[in-house]
């Protein structure tokens, strides 16, 4: 019996990421998918349960749909229903994607139990851009990863370190594309941005950037800069335009605690040594973009990123059949084809004398 604990931001992608692996090797779940997403979850449990019906349970791999029993959803608070899940005794294994404080507690309440976990939390990426990279490239993509799904994604990019030779014209382009982003209702082909999560997450991506600000630190675009025009029908919404930070420290919350949110910073380097000690110089280690049209120091740089991911003139360019996880505070363990089947199955010694 597998346990499946699945965040919120991508909660049809993240549940089905897990449900899939495990099956395929032979196990049972039990899935609990976010409260605050419960829908989709529900909407694919009425999915399955159509496609079991009729199963012959004497045919392997289940061509005839998924029978009762085979995938389970719990739907509930993580305090009440995700601990319950980590705590049962008859649940081996834990598959978790979610924050580091979390995972912490599920650490801690499976420890008794010496439970197999796999844990993908979060991130604090850095874009690194030299000063031969190719901005017609660069800017497009770097927008993308700061911003996409209005940056929750663990993997979204709210570091951005910029030689020194480009770096103001980096800034330029970065934050006028920025401004051309729309935000607004996302079943609108010509918007970009959607609402955030909750009121409470808005209230905290917005308390960054003010820290930041207090801290010393030049907000470019965005929050409390730019004016945010919404249709009527989405006035009450939590949305919140893409925003820039400049002349930031790298000792700021906003450079070393994930903000989950459409905020990235801009901050200038001189050298290779320089920018991957700096680019280090943070809990985490899930994924990190590298820019430049060298390929020794693309390499050399990759090579030394404390990252479980590392994207080069790129971002967000998957292969299923690759390790997907971190390293340091976003995570243990992998997932994708032969690391998940490794997950979700026992490796057994059996000797027979004869």
């Amino acid at each position: 019996i597998a346990g499946l604990i699945s965040p919120w931001n991508l909660p049809l992608y993240l549940l089905t990421w897990k449900i899939a692996p495990a099956i395929a090797c032979g196990n049972t779940v039990v899935a609990k998918p976010s409260e605050m997403t419960s829908v989709t979850a529900w909407m694919m449990c009425k999915l399955l349960e159509k496609a079991g019906k009729g199963c012959d349970d004497s045919l392997p791999f289940f061509p005839s749909g998924v029978p009762p029993g085979v995938v389970n959803v719990v739907f509930g608070t993580g305090s009440k229903a995700g601990e319950a899940l980590v705590c049962h005794p008859d649940v081996p294994l834990i598959s978790f994607t979610g924050s580091t404080l979390t995972a912490q507690r599920i650490t801690e309440k499976s420890a008794p139990h010496c439970k197999r976990l796999s844990l993908e939390l979060g991130g604090k990426n850095p874009a690194i851009i030299f000063d031969d990279a190719d901005l017609s490239q660069c800017i497009p993509t770097t927008l993308r990863s700061s911003f996409a799904n209005q940056g929750e994604i663990c993997l979204c990019t709210s570091r951005i370190f910029v030689q020194r030779g480009i770096y103001n014209e980096f800034v330029k382009r970065f934050v006028a594309e920025a401004k051309k982003w729309k935000v607004g209702n996302p079943s609108d082909p010509t918007v970009s941005v959607g609402a955030l999560i909750s009121k409470e997450h808005l209230e905290k991506v917005r308390n960054y950037v003010e820290k930041a600000q207090a801290e010393g630190a030049r907000v470019l675009c965005g929050e409390g800069v730019d004016s945010l025009v919404l249709p009527a029908d989405n006035q009450k919404g939590y949305f919140m335009l893409p925003t820039v930070i400049a002349e930031v420290k790298d000792e700021s919350k906003c450079m070393q605690e994930e903000i989950f949110g459409p905020v990235t910073c801009v901050v200038p380097f001189d050298t290779e040594d320089e920018v991957i000690e700096r680019a280090n110089r943070v809990k985490y280690g899930l994924a990190a973009t590298v820019w430049s049209s060298n390929v020794g120091c693309v390499h050399r740089v990759a090579r030394r990123l404390q990252s479980g991911l590392v994207w080069t003139n790129c971002w967000l360019i998957r292969d299923l059949n690759l390790p997907f996880g971190g390293m340091k505070a976003s995570g243990i363990g992998r997932e994708g084809a032969k690391d998940s089947y490794e997950f979700f199955t026992e490796v057994k010694t059996i000797t027979i004398k004869h």
